[in-house]
C-alpha cells in the first residue's frame, strides 16, 4: 500500500472516530509513515521539525489520541521509549514485534507466529498482547556481542 493511501486510511479512522483532523494530527501520521520503522515520540517530533512544527507536549498528545483512535501503536521495547506505528486496522497486517536488546533494532513479526502462545494463554484463561510488547532477542549483529544490561549505554 502507498504512504499516501495509508495516511489517508489512518485519517478516515480519525473521522470516523469523531475525532478532528489537525494539523498536528496530520503532519505526524504523515511523518510516522515517512519514517517508517518504530520511531519514539523524540524521533518523530525531531523529524517535524522546522517552522510551524508543534510543540513536544502537542506532539505527546497527538501521538496519545491517535493510538487511542487506533490509527498508531506503540510498542514497549525493553527500558526505552515505546516506539510508534501505523496500527494493523490501517495496514491490515497484524504483527508482533521482536526488539533486540542490545542495539534495540526492531522487526516486526507475522501475528500468525505467536498464535500458539496466544492459544496457549487464552485456554489459560489469559487475555494475550502480545503486540503491545517486543520480545527481548539479540539480533544476528549482536549475536556476538556482550550483552548491554544498562539501557543508557546503547
Amino acid at each position: 500500500m502507498r504512504q499516501e493511501e495509508l495516511v489517508g486510511r489512518a485519517l478516515a479512522m480519525v473521522r470516523e472516530s469523531g475525532g478532528r483532523v489537525t494539523r498536528p494530527r496530520e503532519h505526524i501520521l504523515r511523518t510516522v509513515v515517512h519514517l517508517g520503522g518504530h520511531p519514539t515520540a523524540a524521533q518523530i517530533h525531531a523529524a517535524l521539525g522546522g517552522e510551524g512544527a508543534p510543540h513536544l507536549s502537542t506532539t505527546y498528545r497527538a501521538l496519545e489520541s491517535l493510538c487511542a483512535i487506533g490509527a498508531l501503536s506503540h510498542v514497549h521495547v525493553d527500558h526505552g521509549e515505546p516506539g510508534f506505528h501505523l496500527s494493523a486496522q490501517v495496514t491490515g497486517s497484524p504483527h508482533v514485534h521482536a526488539a533486540c536488546s542490545t542495539c534495540a533494532t526492531v522487526i516486526d513479526l507475522p501475528a500468525e507466529v505467536v498464535e500458539p502462545v496466544a492459544d496457549y494463554l487464552r485456554d489459560n484463561g489469559f487475555e494475550p498482547r502480545l503486540g503491545h510488547s517486543a520480545l527481548s532477542v539479540r539480533c544476528p549483529r549482536c549475536v556476538g556481542e556482550p550483552a548491554v544490561t544498562d539501557p543508557a549505554a546503547r
